[in-house]
Order: structure tokens, then C-alpha cells, then sequence
């Protein structure tokens, strides 16, 4: 079988669901290439990849022009190592992440491997199946027809009855539910179990429409924070007053104007350490480890409880 939830999922999701405040935060480490330490700092978890939670790869949003994009791909390799740290205080729960991740930009869409769970030459091995394969790309398509229907709205009433220009529409975003994301309900395979000849990589336009799809759930001043100067360039008087007026919304440049700059860190997960101190009994905590099996491609999760 292939696209199997890995069994830390059910627990995150519960864990994120539970989380009171509305975003969730966490702590993202990288490798400087030019000291060789490792360089930390907080993100905010957007969604699984594609929506869809048997993905296991989490996924944050970053301006492209950051330090930690330019580490990811500083190596030249497909992937970069990362470690990511989630503690969720209601509940007391902490959850370490590991394994590669890889950037999804305008510029170019991540070359995945061809082959389940096999090494292409100069792609990511990573599995990441196609959502046309499973159904669920109408997610994605179905918010595509929404920003259509949007920019039509928009043409059509440019002008009011009294001449007027009326500010646009807030854009329909999809609604992101917690526990996220899709069930296998909607697959074009219900009643068949996906092996590895079903297995295909995303399409171009997929990783175009996720990209789009974030974007689109990302609040006004969050989009506005991609119109800013270039990250760490000395604070002037013109870079002030450019900060300033983006702040106040006078900068006269549109909501997706910052669009070229909007990328989405994409974290393939390989090995989680779960630790819950707030279970009656001193706490309790498990890891989990990815294996792929080099004969045949199978993917398996090693779990195991250890002391707290």
C-alpha cells in the first residue's frame, strides 16, 4: 500500500485541534552553510501538503528573499536536513520533528521522483503522489474556479451607480479545518488500495495551484509583509518610509503584488520524538522512525514508547 497516514498523525491532528490559539506556532532549525551552526527561528504550521493529512509532510509559508530559504538550497542538493519543534502548553504536548524539506516557489516546481520510494537521479525521493491520482485535487481546482469567479465579479462592477469605485471583495478562501484536512472519503480509488504502479508524482499545475491555495489563506497583512524590503538590508530613511506606508496600507501596490516573493517550506518527515507530560502518570513519550524497505520500496514507521 501507498499514501498511508503514518501513525503520529492521528495524535497531531488531536493535539492541534485542541490548541486554543488560532495559529500555531513552532520552532524551525536549520544549518548555516557558512559557519556550520545550526541557525533557529519561529514559523506559523499553515496545512498539510495539498490538504490532504496522509501527505506527512507539514508545510509553513516564507518570504523567499529569508535566510532560511537561502540554507535549504544552499547545499545545491534537492533537500536540506531540518529539525521543527511543536509544544502545544494546554495540553502539555511537545513534538520534534525531523528529516529534509525543499522549497515550492513560482520559480520552479520540486522535482519528485518518478519511482515510489526509489531515487531518480537529481529529484527528491521523498513519495509525494499526485492529488489527480486520489481525487482530492478538486481542493485545489475548486479554489482555482473561486479566484476566476472572483476576478469576474470584480470586472463587472468596477464602477458604481454613483461613480464611485468601490474597494474589491475579500477573496473566498477555503475554510482549513483543524483536523485537516481530507478523509479518504473522496478517493477516485475507494474501492481500490493504491500500490506502487499507481504511484505519480505531482503535476506542475498541482504544485502551482498549492502554491495559489496558500497564498489565498493568508490574511491582508500577512500578504502585505511580502512587499517589504529584502529581509536584513540596513533600516533608512527610504526603507522606512516604505515600511511605514505598507503598515498603514498607502503604498498603492495591490494585495498579490508581493506574490513573486511567497514560497511554501515544504517538511518531509522521517522521524518524530512525541512527549506528553500531562497524562496522570509522570508522562509518557514515543518515537517514531520511517523505514523504506530498498527491495521493493515499502514504507513502514518503527514506534516505540521510551521513558520521558
Amino acid at each position: 500500500m501507498i499514501h498511508q497516514m503514518a501513525p503520529w498523525v492521528p495524535q497531531f491532528i488531536q493535539s492541534w485541534k485542541n490548541h486554543s490559539q488560532t495559529f500555531t506556532p513552532f520552532y524551525f532549525a536549520t544549518i548555516d552553510p557558512l559557519t556550520n551552526k545550526p541557525k533557529c527561528r519561529t514559523v506559523i504550521f499553515r496545512d498539510f501538503l495539498f490538504h490532504d493529512k496522509r501527505s506527512n509532510v507539514l508545510t509553513f509559508t516564507t518570504d523567499l528573499r529569508g535566510d532560511k530559504v537561502k540554507e535549504i538550497l544552499a547545499s545545491g542538493a534537492e533537500t536540506a536536513p531540518f529539525e521543527a519543534c511543536f509544544y502545544f502548553p494546554s495540553t502539555w504536548e511537545q513534538y520534534r520533528f525531523s528529516g529534509k524539506c525543499f522549497v515550492v516557489s513560482q520559480k520552479q516546481a520540486p522535482p519528485i521522483s518518478s519511482m515510489y520510494n526509489q531515487t531518480d537521479p537529481g529529484t527528491i525521493e521523498y513519495p509525494i503522489l499526485s492529488p489527480g491520482v486520489y481525487g482530492e485535487d478538486q481542493v485545489l481546482y475548486q479554489h482555482e474556479n473561486d479566484q476566476e469567479s472572483d476576478h469576474e465579479s470584480d470586472s463587472e462592477s468596477e464602477v458604481a451607480s454613483d461613480g464611485t469605485r468601490p474597494s474589491p471583495p475579500e477573496a473566498r478562501r477555503p475554510e482549513l479545518s483543524r483536523c485537516s484536512t481530507r478523509s479518504s472519503n473522496g478517493l477516485k480509488h475507494s474501492n481500490h488500495i493504491l500500490g506502487p504502479k499507481d504511484y505519480s508524482p505531482p503535476l506542475a499545475k498541482e504544485w502551482s495551484l498549492e502554491l495559489n491555495r496558500q497564498w489565498a489563506n493568508l490574511s491582508r497583512s500577512t500578504k502585505a509583509q511580502f512587499r517589504k524590503p529584502d529581509p536584513g538590508v540596513p533600516l533608512t530613511s527610504g526603507t522606512r518610509k516604505q515600511l511605514d506606508k505598507i503598515q498603514r496600507g498607502v503604498d498603492g501596490a495591490k494585495e498579490d503584488a508581493g506574490f513573486d516573493h511567497f514560497g511554501v517550506v515544504c517538511l518531509c518527515i522521517e522521524e518524530v520524538d512525541f512527549l506528553n507530560l500531562k497524562d496522570g502518570r509522570g508522562g509518557e513519550r514515543w518515537k517514531y522512525h520511517r523505514n523504506v524497505d530498498a527491495s521493493n520500496g515499502v514504507e513502514t514507521w518503527n514506534e516505540a514508547e521510551v521513558c520521558p
